[in-house]
């Protein structure tokens, strides 16, 4: 992997002729990715694609991404010599993450760019703390329940950042996953369907349970960067897992606020929502008039699946 530095921009400065445009491939075996000075003095990064985005990044001070056409579909990176600084890093982030990481060059160009922008603007914490726990428990299922079973194409099921129904979906299972930091397994249920299993699908319910505290062993950013290295052989879903992630109102920045909680993990039980499990009945209609209704379930003398019969129900999935 070669890294672009500011003696590459020197020396094409140096071999651009007046008023003309150079270009130059990022390396021998990278025809797909040229580095360049236009006319103007901008400094590029061209990187071929298939589609062109339907959306592009916002414009970050003099950084632009635009799309160039003719013969190939570019994707052109720019930004003003003066921020040849910014654009080197970032050039060098988008190029590790298609070449060495396998992502998708449009993705990959708008993440760092937003992850960037998260990064120059005044930090906050935009994750509330039952935000936060509630994403913990989804993350630490995602990793090590459904990860080892299914594989990485769990970054596609996951579905609690849509706002559906349930937080992961399959063709022949969904699973709702709670997470508590209260001493006993009870959990709130927010919708009249979220215990309800769609027709002719299983329905798995996941209790989490962690302790917070200013001493616990892990936050949020420990859990993100445990499941993206779990990831990093998949591109394509490494880039679904972080669209996600910032569904929800994650940053980068959000490392650097002081404001992420602090989780210890307690257990966890899976059950199958069948027979007695607690709920609203199937057929349950609010009254006329009704359109929201919360309640709370306690799981914890219910018997909850062993690991193999997880296993065999997720294989369905």
């Amino acid at each position: 992997m070669v890294d672009i530095t500011q003696d590459r921009w020197a020396s094409l400065r140096e071999q651009r002729l007046s008023h003309e445009d150079i270009y130059e491939q990022v390396a021998e075996d990278m025809d797909a990715a040229l580095i360049g000075v236009s006319n103007d003095g901008r400094l590029h990064l061209l990187l071929a694609i298939e589609v062109a985005p339907q959306n592009l990044p916002p414009d970050l001070q003099s950084l632009q991404v635009r799309i160039l056409e003719g013969g190939k579909i570019w994707l052109d990176v720019s930004a003003r010599s003066h921020h040849e600084e910014l654009l080197t890093l970032i050039v060098n982030k988008v190029l590790h993450a298609i070449h060495i990481e396998g992502r998708d060059p449009a993705i990959s160009v708008e993440r760092i760019i937003n992850d960037m922008r998260a990064a120059l603007r005044p930090l906050s914490a935009d994750l509330s703390a039952a935000e936060q726990i509630g994403l913990f428990g989804e993350l630490w299922v995602l990793s090590n329940v459904l990860l080892p079973t299914i594989g990485p194409r769990v970054s596609h099921l996951w579905s609690g950042p849509e706002s559906e129904r349930h937080d992961f979906v399959g063709q022949g299972v969904h699973i709702e996953v709670k997470t508590t930091t209260r001493l006993e397994p009870k959990h709130e249920i927010s919708r009249f369907d979220q215990l309800k299993a769609p027709a002719s699908k299983r329905l798995l319910f996941v209790s989490v349970m962690l302790e917070r505290s200013l001493g616990g062993d892990e936050t949020l950013a420990d859990r993100v960067d445990e499941i993206r290295e779990k990831l990093v052989s998949d591109g394509r879903a490494l880039d679904v897992f972080d669209s996600r992630l910032a569904q929800l109102g994650w940053h980068e920045g959000l490392r650097q606020t002081g404001a992420l909680l602090r989780f210890t993990f307690r257990n966890v039980h899976v059950f199958e929502v069948v027979g007695n499990f607690p709920r609203l009945p199937d057929n349950y209609v609010p009254p006329l008039g009704v359109t929201g209704i919360r309640y709370s379930i306690n799981v914890g003398s219910l018997p909850s699946l062993d690991v193999s019969e997880v296993e065999e129900v997720l294989l369905t999935v």
